[in-house]
C-alpha cells in the first residue's frame, strides 16, 4: 500500500496547522485534528473578507466518510446567529444526501440525493480547500496502483466529478479533479501519510501550502479581523475592472480580472511560455466594440469577444475568440477568429498588478497590456 490507514488513525489526535500562501501573501490558515471516528477542522480565509469555516466529518470504521459537516461565518458575525452557509451531508454505500442552507433557510436548489454506484465518495467543499480532507482521503486509499478515484460530493446538480489520487513517488501523490481538467494539487507527504505541503502553482489558484508547527491559530485570526476593522476588507484577491475608450468614434471596452504579482516571477512561471493565458484572472477577458477595428491586416468587425494571449519566449500573440460568457479556463481553440503579433518590451520598476491600457494614438489607438517585467501592445485604427 502507497499509504497505509493504521497507522495515522492510531495516534492520539493533534492540532495540524497548514498555511496557504499567494506568493508572499498569507491567503488562508487551517488546523484540524484526526481520531478513528473523527476528524474536525476550521479554516479561515482573508478574500475578499475574513470568513471562517469549521467541518466536521463523521468517519466508518475504514476511515470513509460517514458524514459531514460544514458552516461558515464572517469573522466578525454574531456567533449566535444562524450561519452564513451550512452544508450537512450524509453518506452510504451509494447514496449521499446534502441538505444546503443559507442564513437558516434550505436553500432548495443545492440540497438532494446524489448516487455514485461503484465508487467511493468524499464530500470536498469548494470554497475553501481543506486539507484535513485532503489528508483523510490519503489515509483512506491504499494507493495498490497507480491511482484511485472517488465521487466529489457537493451542493448543487448535474454529474458528478471525481477527484482522482495519483501516486507521483514515494513522499508524494497528485489530486486531479475530472470537473477542472487543469486542477492538478501535488501533495508532499511524510511516512505515516501526513500531509507536509500542497503545491497548486499547476492550477488556476496558485497558492503554495505548508504545515506550520505550533501555529497561534486564534491569535492570527483575531489580528486578522482587527485589520480589516481598520483598514477594511481586503478584497479579492484579483478584482474585477473594466477599461472604457472613445477610440476615432469607437466606442470600446474591456471587462477582466486583475492578478497581482505578489513577489512571484510571472512571466515563464505563474503565465507560461507557450500556452493560452486568459490574459487576467477568472471569467475570461470581455471585449466589445461598437464599430470594426483594424489591427495590422486583420480587421476585426463590431461586437463581443474573448481576448486570450500566446506568450512566448521572444514574443507573444493577441487572440480574439469568438466564444464569450465563459471561464477563464474554457478556451477553445476552433472558436479563435484571428491571432495577431503584439509589440513585447522589457519593464522597469516591475507592474505589480496586471492592467489593460486603451489610449488615442495618431489616428487610432494603442491596446497595451502590462504586469511584472513585461508589456505587450499592439495599435489599431478603426475602419
Amino acid at each position: 500500500m502507497f499509504f497505509a490507514a493504521g497507522p495515522l488513525a492510531a495516534q492520539t489526535p493533534a492540532a495540524a496547522y497548514i498555511i496557504t500562501r499567494l506568493g508572499v501573501d498569507t491567503v488562508a490558515i487551517e488546523r484540524y485534528t484526526r481520531s478513528p471516528t473523527k476528524l474536525e477542522g476550521d479554516v479561515v480565509v482573508r478574500n475578499p473578507r475574513v470568513q471562517t469555516f469549521h467541518y466536521v466529518a463523521g468517519l466508518g470504521g475504514r476511515g470513509q466518510l460517514k458524514t459531514f459537516h460544514l458552516t461558515g461565518r464572517r469573522a466578525d458575525a454574531d456567533p449566535s446567529a444562524p450561519p452564513r452557509v451550512q452544508v450537512v451531508d450524509t453518506f452510504d454505500d451509494s447514496v449521499a444526501v446534502v441538505e444546503v442552507t443559507r442564513a437558516g433557510a434550505r436553500d432548495t436548489s443545492l440540497s438532494g440525493r446524489k448516487t455514485y454506484h461503484g465508487r467511493a465518495a468524499v464530500a470536498f467543499p469548494n470554497q475553501p480547500p481543506a486539507y484535513g480532507i485532503y489528508e483523510q482521503i490519503l489515509a483512506n486509499s491504499a494507493l495498490k496502483g497507480d491511482s484511485v478515484a472517488y465521487a466529489l460530493i457537493g451542493p448543487g446538480g448535474g454529474e458528478l466529478p471525481s477527484i482522482i489520487l495519483r501516486r507521483r513517488g514515494p513522499d508524494s501523490v497528485a489530486f486531479r479533479s475530472t470537473f477542472f481538467p487543469n486542477w492538478i494539487e501535488v501533495a508532499r507527504v511524510d511516512s505515516r501519510g501526513r500531509i507536509l505541503g500542497v503545491n497548486s502553482s499547476a492550477t488556476t489558484v496558485k497558492t503554495i501550502a505548508e504545515t506550520a508547527p505550533g501555529l497561534d491559530y486564534d491569535r492570527v485570526v483575531s489580528g486578522w479581523i482587527a485589520e480589516e476593522k481598520a483598514k477594511g476588507p481586503a478584497g479579492l484577491v484579483s478584482p474585477p475592472d473594466t477599461v472604457r475608450g472613445t477610440i476615432g468614434g469607437a466606442n470600446i471596452a474591456i471587462a477582466y480580472s486583475r492578478p497581482a504579482k505578489r513577489g512571484r516571477v510571472i512571466f515563464g512561471n505563474i503565465v507560461p511560455w507557450n500556452q493560452v493565458w486568459r490574459t487576467g484572472a477568472n471569467a475570461a477577458t470581455m471585449f466589445t466594440t461598437d464599430k470594426d477595428l483594424v489591427f495590422g491586416s486583420t480587421v476585426v468587425p463590431a461586437g463581443k469577444y474573448t481576448l486570450w494571449t500566446l506568450p512566448t519566449p521572444t514574443g507573444a500573440k493577441l487572440i480574439f475568440n469568438s466564444q464569450t460568457g465563459q471561464w477563464g479556463t474554457d478556451y477553445h481553440s476552433d472558436k479563435d477568429f484571428a491571432r495577431i503579433d503584439l509589440t513585447s518590451k522589457q519593464m522597469s520598476p516591475a507592474v505589480e498588478q496586471f492592467v489593460i491600457g486603451l489610449a488615442p494614438q495618431g489616428s487610432g489607438g494603442l491596446l497595451r497590456f502590462a504586469w511584472d517585467d513585461r508589456e505587450y501592445s499592439i495599435p489599431f485604427t478603426v475602419k
